[in-house]
């Protein structure tokens, strides 16, 4: 089974939060091969598709351009490497735990996060 697919206790969603200043987790409702993953802080939400990959790569998380980031998420708009670390960083402890986490980023700007099986030894 993929480890990706595990629920957790709260059946449907996964919430992860840190445990220190509880401001800020990551929300991962399952439900079918594609869907979202949901950053808060406060009231405040950024969202990113998440797809399952292929080969090695068990889910392609959407970040979009850099550009695009402080149009959409101007509240965070000076700290999107730090939110996509804890993006990254909760999705391998909630849901994949076995895996690692590579950030992709393309020539054209895109911005993805992989989720993957960690290399054979």
């Amino acid at each position: 089974m993929w480890p990706w697919l595990s629920f957790g206790t709260l059946g449907r969603f996964a919430f992860m939060s840190n445990s220190a200043t509880n401001d800020w987790r990551v929300e991962m409702p399952m439900g079918g091969r594609s869907g979202l993953v949901s950053y808060h802080e406060g009231s405040r939400v950024a969202t990113f598709d998440w797809e399952f990959g292929g080969g090695n790569t068990v889910a392609i998380i959407y970040i979009g351009k850099a550009s695009e980031w402080s149009q959409r998420y101007p509240w965070a708009a000076d700290r999107r490497q730090e939110i996509l670390e804890r993006v990254k960083q909760e999705v391998i402890k909630q849901r994949a735990p076995t895996c690692r986490a590579d950030v992709d980023e393309q020539v054209d700007g895109f911005t993805y996060l992989l989720i993957r099986e960690p290399a054979a030894s």
